[in-house]
């Protein structure tokens, strides 16, 4: 755990003092927001086979989580919304997260959670070097509810060399301690999609697998389900537990 930066202090603080009337506002457009709808025909995870459990995507023990490197495509931006997408195209992604604390797995509302990842090609928007300098694409923040719960509605990220599929996620669950980490995704799911779907089949299946990655940690792979009524839908998500 780490000091937070002044900007997300005073992001917190401005998130925290918008008001009833202002939050309730955003989160309703948030809500109303559709996220990105998986590609028509897709057949991906049509095998029994490849179900997963029917279990809460949530339902490991309240632990630690542990840090990790923060990354070079971090931005410090006010970018409060649930759905991510900004129309980027893939597979349809809802990532649930409960903040916690260890000692009693009792959840911590207020705090802000900052998520950024790449798109199904593997880039990340705004800097000049990925080509996307402006763009705002796969990046948000949300502010846990009573329950010490967020959602974001994204896309299944894309790869690049040398790392295995993953999210970035920043927790402030206090006005002073930070928590910078990754989550990770199982490598059959990662590379089934990136077989089946566009426009990840451009690129096909990621060379490099979890055990590979030097920074993956197994304690932050995430569980997962399918949603079973509508167009393909993942749920994915974990309980970020604060010691």
């Amino acid at each position: 755990m780490t000091q937070p930066s002044s900007s997300l202090v005073n992001r917190r603080n401005w998130v925290l003092g918008a008001g009833a009337a202002g939050m309730s506002a955003l989160l309703a457009r948030s809500a109303a927001a559709a996220p990105a709808a998986a590609p028509a025909g897709a057949a991906l995870l049509s095998d029994p086979g490849l179900a997963p459990p029917w279990s809460p995507v949530l339902r490991r023990m309240c632990r630690g989580t542990p840090s990790n490197i923060q990354g070079p495509f971090y931005l410090d931006l006010d970018l409060l919304r649930r759905d991510i997408t900004e129309g980027k195209p893939g597979l349809a992604l809802t990532l649930v997260y409960q903040v916690v604390r260890v000692a009693d797995c009792s959840p911590i509302p207020g705090a802000v959670v900052d998520v950024w990842h790449n798109d199904a090609l593997g880039s990340y928007s705004g800097f000049a070097s990925q080509g996307t300098a402006g763009q705002t694409w796969l990046r948000g923040i949300q502010i846990a509810d009573s329950h010490g719960l967020v959602l974001f509605d994204t896309i299944y990220p894309g790869w690049y060399p040398g790392r295995t599929t993953h999210v970035h996620v920043k927790v402030m669950p206090t006005m002073t301690t930070e928590l910078t980490t990754q989550f990770y995704f199982e490598d059959f799911i990662s590379n089934a999609v990136y077989l089946q779907l566009p426009p990840y089949d451009q690129k096909g299946p990621n060379p490099t697998s979890n055990d590979q990655d030097a920074f993956y940690t197994p304690e932050t792979k995430m569980p997962w389900m399918r949603d079973p009524n509508g167009p393909l839908h993942l749920f994915a998500g974990l309980r970020i537990g604060i010691h």
